[in-house]
C-alpha cells in the first residue's frame, strides 16, 4: 500500500468549502486515517475542532479512521492491519461511479404524509405505518434502479434534527450495495442543499436528488452535462440529461415542467414510499 497511500495531505478546497490538512489517505477507497496525538487532542477546544473536522471529511463522501496514541504506541502493526482490512473492503464493493443522493427532508416528510392518506384510503384493510428514513432511502435506490455504494445526505432544519439524529453516520446495506447517510442542518437548509451539491460536485459522477422545488433547478443542473444526450425506446428518440436521477412528483404537479430538469430520468416518489410501507408495485 506505500505506492497508494498519500501523507500530510491538504484536503477540499479553501475558497469554496474549507480546508485541512489529513495525516493519511487513500483515495481510491476513499478512506482518510487520523492519528490522535494526546498533545494535540485532549482539550476541550481541539476535541471540538476534530469533531467540526470530522463531519467536513464525512459530508465529503470520506470514510475517517481514527487511531488515538495509546493504540499506535501499543500495537502499530495491529493499526496497519486495521487500514489494511478496511482498504481491501472498500475497494472489494468499490463502484466504477460514485454516486450522491440528496434528500430534501421536509418535502419527503409531506410526500410520505399524503402517501399514507391515499393508500389507507385506498386500502382501508391494510395498517400501513409511515417507514424510517433509512428504510425509504433503501426503496429509493431500488427504484432509481441504481446499485454499489452511495452516499446519501439528508438536510432540514435544526429543531427537526433530533427525528433522524441516530441515522448520522449510518451504514445501511440492500441488496446491490450500501447506503452511508449523513445529517445536515440548516435554517436555510434547500440553499444549503444546493451550495453542497455545487461545492462538492468534483466527488461525484452521478446525482440523485429527492425534491420537487424550484430552488434546486440551478445547482442541479450546473452538476450535470451541459449538453441533452439521446436515447432510443423502440421507434421514439428523445433527449435527456444525463447523470442525475429525480424521485418527485408526477408529471401533472412537478415544479420542475418548463426547465431542463423535465429531461432528467425520474420516477414519481410515491413509488418508494408505498414499497417501504410494505405495499406490492402492483398495488400502486
Amino acid at each position: 500500500m506505500a505506492d497508494l497511500i498519500e501523507s500530510e495531505h491538504w484536503f477540499g478546497d479553501a475558497e469554496k468549502h474549507g480546508r485541512y490538512r489529513v495525516d493519511f489517505i487513500l483515495k481510491d477507497a476513499r478512506l482518510i486515517i487520523e492519528l490522535d496525538g494526546h498533545a494535540y487532542h485532549s482539550t476541550k477546544e481541539q476535541l471540538e475542532r476534530d469533531a467540526i473536522r470530522q463531519r467536513y471529511l464525512t459530508r465529503a463522501g470520506y470514510s475517517v479512521i481514527r487511531f488515538t496514541g495509546r493504540e499506535i504506541n501499543r500495537d502499530p502493526a495491529a493499526c496497519v492491519r486495521e487500514v489494511r482490512e478496511t482498504y481491501k473492503e472498500r475497494m472489494q464493493r468499490a463502484p466504477a461511479k460514485y454516486r450522491v443522493l440528496y434528500i430534501d427532508y421536509q418535502f419527503l416528510i409531506r410526500q410520505m404524509s399524503q402517501a399514507k392518506r391515499f393508500y389507507q384510503d385506498l386500502y382501508p384493510d391494510k395498517n400501513l405505518q409511515l417507514p424510517s428514513l433509512d428504510l425509504f432511502i433503501t426503496h429509493a435506490v431500488g427504484w432509481l434502479h441504481e446499485k454499489s455504494f452511495i452516499t446519501a445526505f439528508v438536510f432540514l432544519p435544526l429543531e427537526e434534527e433530533h427525528y433522524i439524529k441516530a441515522l448520522d453516520g449510518k451504514t445501511t446495506e440492500y441488496d446491490k450495495g450500501e447506503v452511508r447517510i449523513n445529517i445536515v442542518t440548516d435554517d436555510l437548509y434547500s440553499s444549503e442543499l444546493g451550495v453542497h451539491m455545487e461545492s462538492y460536485a468534483h466527488l461525484f459522477d452521478e446525482f440523485f436528488l429527492v425534491a420537487d422545488d424550484p430552488i434546486y433547478v440551478l445547482p442541479l443542473r450546473s452538476v450535470l452535462p451541459a449538453k441533452l444526450s439521446d436515447s432510443v425506446l423502440g421507434d421514439q428518440k428523445f433527449e435527456f440529461l444525463s447523470g442525475g436521477k429525480l424521485l418527485r412528483k408526477g408529471n401533472d404537479e412537478t415544479a420542475f415542467v418548463g426547465t431542463e430538469l423535465a429531461k432528467v430520468r425520474w420516477q414519481n416518489v410515491w413509488y418508494p414510499i408505498g414499497t417501504a410501507m410494505g405495499l406490492h408495485p402492483y398495488e400502486l
